[in-house]
């Protein structure tokens, strides 16, 4: 079997726009889902399952491709600069769907009200990378986790720093991986930055003082420079 998500003869992936350039794709997509991601985050959501997860992925990624919110119907893998050019390993796109409950069963049983905000954001940075190692979407899972971790988080009654997040998308990825290892996870890059994003207070984007201080004292730190994304590949 071939990548049936790509367009034939080509490493571009099918899409709703036309488009057959690989980084004017990349363009129109980042634009598509950041906007629709500040049209979900206003209308907001509290569906924190396997079909909420779905939910996003299609809100995000609905105007550009037509598999937005279904599960992958091939295995894939992405090689990792952080792993000398080796992927996680993903769930196998047969198990799906039982991976992804199995990861919000173990999120459920947390009693995240009880919590605080220390332990609050050491067991997200436990638990919310088993969502993110099922990849169950071809592309765009990453953004759906954090979109994901936005609403559970803020639904607890915390404010979360989206915009340190989206600024720091290298940092981010390389800490889900890095929480995804199995025996030799480490769970505390993911818990680092978690800790700066999550709020007991509103973070007043508007006031330049506070976004300068946000820039300088946290945001700078976890910036990646060479931060080039890969492309996730078909595997047998």
């Amino acid at each position: 079997m071939n990548d049936l998500y790509l367009i034939e003869n080509s490493t571009v992936l099918k899409n709703l726009l036309g488009i057959t350039n690989e980084k004017e794709l990349d363009l129109a997509e980042a634009e598509l889902s950041r906007a629709n991601m500040m049209l979900l985050y206003e209308n907001g959501f509290d569906d924190f399952s396997s079909g909420g997860f779905c939910f996003i992925h299609k809100a995000l990624f609905g105007d550009v491709y037509e598999w937005a919110g279904q599960y992958r119907k091939i295995n894939i893998k992405k090689r990792e600069q952080l792993l000398a050019g080796q992927s996680v390993w993903y769930s196998d796109c047969i198990n799906i769907e039982t991976d992804l409950d199995n990861a919000w069963k173990n999120i459920g049983k947390v009693k995240w009200d009880k919590l605080s905000r220390e332990d609050f954001a050491k067991q997200i940075a436990r638990l919310f990378p088993a969502l993110w190692q099922v990849h169950p979407f071809r592309e765009g899972n990453t953004r759906t986790t954090v979109m994901m971790m936005t609403f559970f988080i803020e639904h607890y009654g915390y404010y979360f720093d989206q915009f340190l997040m989206a600024e720091s998308a290298g940092y981010v990825r390389d800490s889900f991986v890095l929480a995804s290892l199995g025996e030799n996870a480490e769970y505390e890059h993911l818990e680092k930055i978690l800790l700066d994003a999550i709020c007991t207070e509103p973070i007043d984007y508007d006031d330049v003082t506070i976004a300068e201080e946000n820039k300088k004292e946290r945001y700078e730190k976890y910036k990646s420079k060479d931060y080039i994304p890969a492309k996730h590949e078909y595997t047998e």
